[in-house]
């Protein structure tokens, strides 16, 4: 069995409505717009699948304190926010595209 290392759920906020909660820990939480859910699981895929040659996929979440830094490895993502960092395996990176793009409404 897969260790969970991350959960994203739904979270509404009074300005942006509802945002997508992506967690790593307690203090390693980032809040995406739906629009920004959705073009980090694409990034993720593209990544992951090589039809992107990207080798870093960074962003600046309009409802977040910090940002998302995902830094592509030969085994899969580093992902920091801060100084906070989480390596996932290419099976991690699908079940993380996969639940931004399932908590999308």
């Amino acid at each position: 069995m897969l260790e969970q290392l991350f959960s994203v759920s739904s979270v509404n906020h009074r300005v942006f409505g509802m945002q997508i909660k992506l967690q790593f820990a307690d203090d390693f939480v980032l809040k995406f717009t739906q629009a920004e859910a959705s073009s980090l699981s694409f990034a993720l895929v593209a990544v992951r699948d090589g039809v992107s040659p990207e080798r870093e996929i960074y962003m600046s979440p309009i409802g977040s304190d910090a940002a998302f830094v995902g830094s592509v490895k030969e085994s899969g993502m580093s992902i920091a926010v801060g100084n906070d960092v989480v390596d996932l395996d290419w099976e991690n990176v699908t079940q993380l595209a996969e639940a931004l793009a399932d908590a999308i409404d």
